[in-house]
């Protein structure tokens, strides 16, 4: 097998997706490590900061915001629903739709825990130049626009 093994990989010379996708599970798993103690999910912490900023959203605009698939949306409500975190609403424009809001309790959560992507964050600017921080967003910001992104 040439002498290579995969715990040998050198995931710096993969190519860029492969960074990104490595950069990004290793900021999530930072932030995990912040969530833990609440039970929240990554998912979940991002569900409850998307739900307060836009009281009242609905599944849908979940879904394109989190960028997760309609089933996973829904299991994903239905659990913060359990947790007592979130509740539907009857949407006033559309029978058909439900609006989700924050219960208080969900809000205390989502206050509370709303700086642990600033604890990440900053842990990336100390390895960083202010100006080598600003060029990696304004970067990153350029490869998503390439694709059509926001």
């Amino acid at each position: 097998m040439n002498g290579k093994t995969a715990s040998s990989w050198e995931w710096n010379n993969g190519p860029v997706g492969r960074l990104i996708k490595t950069t990004y599970i290793t900021l999530r798993r930072e932030l995990e490590k912040q969530l833990k103690p609440t039970g929240l999910s990554h998912t979940q912490w991002s569900a409850l900061g998307t739900i307060s900023h836009f009281p009242g959203v609905t599944s849908s605009e979940l879904e394109l915001i989190l960028m997760i698939e309609r089933p996973s949306v829904t299991s994903l409500i239905n659990g913060l629903v359990n947790k007592k975190l979130v509740v539907r609403r009857d949407h006033p424009g559309d029978a058909r739709s439900k609006q989700i809001f924050l219960t208080e309790a969900g809000q205390q959560l989502a206050d509370e825990t709303q700086h642990y992507a600033q604890i990440v964050e900053d842990r990336v600017k100390e390895g960083m130049s202010p100006e080598e921080f600003e060029t990696l967003k304004a970067l990153l910001v350029k490869t998503v626009g390439i694709f059509g992104g926001k």
